[in-house]
C-alpha cells in the first residue's frame, strides 16, 4: 500500500475518534466523503496491485493415525514384463518312464549292396538211398466196422525207407520235410466210399463216394509239412447215414495208397 494512503487512512481513523458527530468507527472504504464542513474531503483510490505471495507456513503437527479403509476392488492384471535373462543351467534330473511305443515309422531308403559274406558250411549230404518213397496196395475188399477203422495193406510196390508198415497201414515220418501222399479206391455198386487221410489223429482230406448204382475209382491227395515222429494213415468213414461203407479192391489193386518226400526241410 502507498505510504501517503495509508497515513490519510491513519488521519481519518483518529478524526472516526474525536468527532462529536459520530461516535461509531467508519472503514475509510466504507466512507462516503461530504464535504459539508468545508474542511477536508477524501477521495477513493483505484484498488491497487495484488501483493506478492507469502512464505509457506511452517509444517503442522502429524494428525493421528486413521482407522483401517476397506479393500479395494481387484485391479486388472498388469502388462507381461520383459522376459528375463537365460538362468543358469540346472542340474540333470533322473531318467523318466518310458513312454509308449511310437507308430512304425515309414520304408527307408535301399541302402548299399554290401560284400560279400564268407562261405557258409559244408552242408550235410542226404541219404538219397534211403529217400522215404512209398506204395501199397489191397489185394481184397475193406468194409467199414467202425468210425476208426485203419485201411491196412498186403502188397507192396515200393517202401524205400521202410518208413510204410503195411500190418498197421501207417507212414512214420523220419526225415522232416515236404511229403506227397496220394489215395485210391474202388467205389462199387450200392456202396458208399468214405476215408480221411489222416495225419497225427487229425482228419487232412477227405475222400467219398455215395450209394448210387455207380461204380469207378475215386481219388485224394494231400501234399504237407512232417516233422520227425508224425504219422500219416487212412481212416474209413463210418458215418450213422451211410449204408454199406466199403472200399472194393482185389488182386487187380484198386485201393492203393501213396507217398514220398518231396523236399527236405532245411
Amino acid at each position: 500500500m502507498d505510504s501517503k494512503l495509508l497515513v490519510l487512512v491513519m488521519i481519518v481513523h483518529l478524526i472516526c475518534m474525536v468527532t462529536a458527530q459520530d461516535s461509531s468507527c467508519v472503514r475509510c472504504c466504507d466512507y462516503e466523503p461530504t464535504n459539508t464542513s468545508g474542511q477536508f474531503s477524501i477521495l477513493r483510490g483505484e484498488k491497487g496491485d495484488t501483493g506478492e505471495r507469502g512464505l509457506p507456513g511452517q509444517i503442522g503437527k502429524a494428525g493421528p493415525i486413521g482407522g483401517k479403509g476397506t479393500t479395494g476392488e481387484k485391479g486388472s492384471n498388469g502388462f507381461p514384463g520383459y522376459r528375463g535373462p537365460k538362468g543358469i543351467q540346472g542340474e540333470q534330473g533322473e531318467p523318466g518312464t518310458s513312454g509308449q511305443q511310437g507308430p512304425r515309422g515309414s520304408k527307408g531308403l535301399r541302402g548299399t549292396k554290401g560284400d560279400m559274406g564268407s562261405n557258409g558250411q559244408k552242408g550235410e549230404l542226404y541219404d538219397f538211398e534211403n529217400w522215404p518213397v512209398f506204395s501199397v496196395a489191397r489185394s481184397s475188399v475193406q468194409n467199414g466196422q467202425s468210425s476208426h477203422t485203419t485201411v491196412t495193406y498186403d502188397f507192396t510196390f515200393v517202401n524205400i525207407g521202410n518208413d510204410m508198415n503195411l500190418g498197421t497201414g501207417i507212414f512214420t515220418c523220419h526225415i522232416p520235410g515236404v511229403y506227397f501222399f496220394t489215395f485210391a479206391t474202388l467205389k462199387y455198386n450200392n456202396k458208399h466210399a468214405a476215408a480221411f487221410i489222416m495225419v497225427n489223429n487229425t482228419p487232412k482230406a477227405r475222400i467219398f463216394g455215395d450209394d448210387k448204382d455207380w461204380q469207378g475209382m475215386i481219388s485224394q491227395s494231400l501234399t504237407i509239412t512232417l516233422t520227425a515222429g508224425n504219422t500219416v494213415w487212412v481212416r474209413i468213414d463210418k458215418h450213422s447215414e451211410y449204408r454199406n461203407v466199403q472200399l472194393h479192391s482185389n488182386n487187380k489193386h484198386h485201393t492203393t495208397f501213396n507217398g514220398q518226400l518231396i523236399r527236405p526241410a532245411v
